[in-house]
């Protein structure tokens, strides 16, 4: 009885397994009698290759190029001390505006000096000549000295003025034009050295950016270029002009130096400063040109892809042969090749070969 049970079960057991290896062996041959899917090759062979599409038009070109320099101002002079002096007082600050004429800085007038045109000296010598040109000439008026007595002693007292005003300016310090003090460089009780830059002063309403240009910048700067200085921090942008190229290159250093010009009525530009600036170098105004990526070099030039329409009105990709004249990394100048108003592909012309069947995903319409 219990071999008869063993052998039932065994039976349905294999049973089971024979039920399941049958669905398994079903399923695979309908699997294998569907139809394959289709591959993208043979979507794209049916439908088009998909492409993004602009239209070519018309539009500017520009290039620039970005020069390092330092600004300076249009005047920029220093202050100097022809004597070796104390400086009693330092009457302007740094970045203060000031005028022609006027006191910046005053030195000891009283102090010894061995110099020939001491201001004490110079002052005595003055007085002394001026109050004999003052009694000459009354005796003159009376007759009692010659003409030619009259004017020795005048010549003799302006003498004495210009050395007694060379002697005041050189314990008085001056501005000898209008400008802003961009640099002190002595205080109050120092010693004003003979020949030491006491002060700067620059004209700075107008300031210029001096440059150094390797070959290949140098080789597209000319004279009269738009220059363009911005801001950092705020959108600050002002436009000047190159002025100014060497017409050989330092034979050390093998750079070509120059310098653009700057209105600074804002005083923003200030002199010192190293500064960043553009030189448009390229301008071209109302010429056919496309992005940068439509373009394709090969080792025989240019080309572009175009969209055209076949015999079959289907979409079909042309490979054209370009003539290209400025490049930039943002647009291409197209001088013949190609029309305005053509559909040029810009992305996905790596897959195309001429006169394949394209799809227009972006750009333009479906083809």
């Amino acid at each position: 009885m219990t071999d008869s049970k063993g052998k039932k079960k065994i039976f349905i057991i294999v049973l089971a397994g024979v039920v399941v290896i049958a669905l398994f062996a079903y399923r695979f041959w309908t699997l294998s009698a569907d139809e394959e899917p289709s591959g993208i090759s043979f979507i794209q062979e049916e439908e088009g290759m998909p492409v993004e599409v602009i239209t070519a038009g018309r539009g500017a070109v520009e290039v620039w190029s970005t020069l390092t320099g330092t600004v300076e101002g249009m005047l920029q002079y220093p202050i100097v001390s022809t004597n070796t002096l104390e400086v009693v007082e330092v009457l302007k600050k740094e970045n203060e505006r000031v005028k022609a004429g006027e006191l910046v800085i005053r030195l000891d007038r009283d102090a010894p000096n061995p110099m020939l045109h001491s201001y004490k000296r110079s002052k005595a010598v003055y007085e002394n000549a001026l109050s004999e040109a003052e009694r000459m000439e009354a005796l003159y008026n009376e007759g009692a000295v010659s003409k030619r007595e009259l004017e020795k002693v005048q010549t003799s007292l302006e003498v004495a003025r210009s050395d007694f005003e060379n002697a005041a300016s050189s314990v008085g310090l001056v501005a000898s034009n209008p400008g802003i003090i961009t640099s002190i460089n002595v205080r109050k009780a120092e010693m004003a050295v003979s020949g030491k830059v006491l002060a700067w002063i620059a004209r700075t309403d107008s300031v210029r950016v001096t440059f150094k240009a390797g070959s290949r910048q140098a080789e597209s700067l000319e004279k009269g270029q738009k220059a363009v200085w911005k801001s950092n921090y705020n959108k600050d942008r002002i436009e000047g002009e190159l002025t100014k190229l060497d017409l050989s290159a330092d034979p050390r250093t093998h750079l070509v130096g120059g310098e653009a010009v700057f209105p600074n009525p804002s005083g923003r530009l200030i002199p010192g400063l190293l500064v960043s600036i553009e030189v448009q170098t390229v301008d071209k105004r109302d010429i056919l040109n496309i992005p940068a990526e439509c373009l394709i070099e090969g080792d025989d030039g240019y080309a572009v892809f175009v969209v055209e329409k076949s015999a079959d009105d289907d979409a079909r990709a042309g490979l054209r042969k370009v003539e290209v004249g400025v490049i930039t990394s943002k647009a291409v100048e197209i001088t013949s090749g190609i029309t305005e108003g053509e559909t040029v592909v810009i992305f996905g012309q790596s897959d195309l070969d001429d006169e394949d069947r394209v799809k227009i995903v972006r750009g333009g319409e479906d083809g």
